[in-house]
């Protein structure tokens, strides 16, 4: 990966008209449409810190970012394509705040925003055609040697089903990493599980076209793997979330999988795949992101305790 000089460097400075067309274009392919009734002519409204465009049938105000990921958003658009910019290459919100001049709370949820619109991507586009399935653990055996002792402590063995559609010579035109859910649903799945039939089944079911395999199926056993597709991507994304997040928890590990994946079919032209898929994206809020406090109950208004007034001496 290139060091964060050369990173700084190849950051474009965004024009901001370029990335409003941008980012319209993304949002109505077809033209401007109004939220409410599907109207499609508008006044632009300018007497406000961000324009708005105003519906000439309905007489509804919407905003360019509203209804995409960006919806709610304080940091400049500039930023935000910066950010998109960014992603091609993966990297950190340490490092994302620090090229592009953001917080490090700001760019860690700038990241998952984009994240979240590429699963919604992911959700849309099952694999079908001929498919290679390999059934992996994240945070055990690779960890031996590409992570620190600590590393290998703190990440326990997570699951991961990898399946791929293949072209007629055999490389990988749609790729997906899905970590097996345990049978609570909570992420943390049993060591064996993947090699079951059981998992690769739910895999098919969500994440193939029709719910069920149509062209040719190689399920990638222990041993059998060599340097096949799927096994060799799968080194790949095991790579990069040791090298440049140190490990990632099960919490986000499911995002993170979707972003290499999604990066690694588009590695020509990701930017603006990944613009169009904010612009159609609804946002989410940080809260949803990180889930609510574990333990810590708000105090009821009526019970709180007033400020203590100073007392009058007479």
């Amino acid at each position: 990966m290139p060091n964060r000089f050369s990173i700084r460097d190849s950051v474009p400075d965004f024009n901001k008209e370029d990335c409003e067309q941008a980012l319209f274009a993304a949002k109505w392919p077809h033209g401007f449409r109004c939220p409410r009734c599907a109207h499609t002519q508008y006044y632009d409204v300018s007497t406000r810190r961000r324009p708005l465009m105003e519906c000439r049938s309905c007489s509804h105000q919407t905003s360019l970012t509203a209804g995409t990921v960006l919806e709610g958003s304080r940091t400049p658009l500039t930023k935000w394509f910066q950010a998109m910019f960014l992603m091609q290459i993966g990297i950190s919100a340490r490092l994302l705040a620090e090229l592009i001049g953001v917080t490090y709370k700001t760019a860690w949820l700038m990241n998952h925003k984009l994240r979240h619109a590429i699963g919604a991507w992911d959700r849309e586009r099952p694999l079908d055609g001929d498919l290679q399935l390999l059934g992996e653990y994240y945070g055990y055996e690779y960890h031996r040697y590409l992570g620190s002792p600590i590393i290998q402590e703190a990440l326990k063995p997570q699951p991961v089903v990898i399946g791929a559609s293949l072209d007629g010579a055999g490389d990988i035109v749609h790729l997906k990493m899905k970590a097996v859910d345990g049978p609570e649903g909570d992420g943390r799945a049993r060591r064996g599980v993947t090699d079951g039939e059981e998992a690769v089944e739910r895999f098919v079911q969500k994440h193939v076209a029709g719910g069920e395999a149509t062209g040719n199926v190689e399920h990638l056993a222990r041993g059998r793997r060599g340097r096949k597709a799927p096994h060799m991507a799968w080194r790949e994304a095991v790579q990069w979330l040791t090298w440049t997040f140190g490990g990632i928890g099960p919490k986000h590990l499911q995002a993170y999988l979707n972003e290499f994946c999604f990066r690694r079919l588009f590695r020509n032209d990701m930017l603006a795949e990944l613009i169009a898929c904010c612009g159609t994206t609804e946002t989410i809020t940080y809260r949803s992101l990180v889930g609510a406090r574990s333990g810590v109950r708000p105090i009821p208004w009526a019970f709180r305790r007033p400020a203590l007034s100073h007392r009058r001496t007479g």
